[in-house]
C-alpha cells in the first residue's frame, strides 16, 4: 500500500493507494503495444499522484488527462476520447462505467470494478485480448462483437 497527503480546499487528506493485483505486468505488458493513456474524472492533482504510484518511472504511461480534460454536462464528467488527439480505430478505453465514454462506446472495454480481492486477475485475462486488438485495423467492430452484443442497431 502506498500512501501520500494531497491538499484540497485547504485541508489535508492522507490518501491510501493499493494497486489491483498484476496492474504492474499488464503496463508493461501492454506498454509494448500500446501508447498508454490515464483519463480519470479526478483533479489533476489526484490524478499526477496515482501516476506516480503506477508508473513512478515514467516509462509506461505516456500522459495523464483529468477532470479539466473532460467534459461537463449538467454537473457529470464524462471523458471524450477525441481529446486524445489519437485515431479512434487503434484506441480502446478500458473502465467499469459506459457512461465515461458516451460518445465513443464502440471503443469501450468493460472492466469490472475492484473491490480489494487479492486474488484477482482481471488485467491477466485482458492482456492476450489487447495484444489481439493492437494488430487490428479498426479495434470497434471487434470490441462490439466481444462486449456489447446486446446492442440495438442503429439506424443508418
Amino acid at each position: 500500500m502506498t500512501t501520500f497527503t494531497l491538499s484540497f480546499q485547504g485541508i489535508s487528506y492522507m490518501i491510501h493507494v493499493k494497486l489491483r493485483p498484476h496492474v504492474q505486468q499488464f503496463l508493461e505488458s501492454l506498454s509494448k503495444t500500446y501508447e498508454i493513456f490515464i483519463y480519470t474524472t479526478a483533479k489533476q492533482d489526484y490524478a499526477k499522484k496515482l501516476l506516480d504510484v503506477l508508473d513512478p518511472r515514467k516509462k509506461l504511461i505516456r500522459y495523464c488527462l483529468s477532470q479539466s480534460d473532460c467534459v461537463c454536462s449538467k454537473g457529470c464528467y464524462w471523458k471524450d476520447l477525441t481529446r486524445l488527439g489519437t485515431d479512434l480505430a487503434k484506441t480502446v478505453a478500458l473502465d467499469h462505467t459506459i457512461q465515461s465514454f458516451p460518445a465513443q462506446a464502440a471503443n469501450w472495454i468493460p472492466v469490472p470494478q475492484w473491490c480489494g480481492d487479492p486474488q484477482d486477475e482481471e488485467l491477466l485475462r485482458l492482456v492476450p485480448l489487447l495484444g489481439q486488438l493492437g494488430r487490428a485495423e479498426d479495434v470497434r467492430p471487434e470490441i462490439q462483437r466481444q462486449f456489447h452484443p446486446c446492442q440495438l442497431p442503429t439506424k443508418d
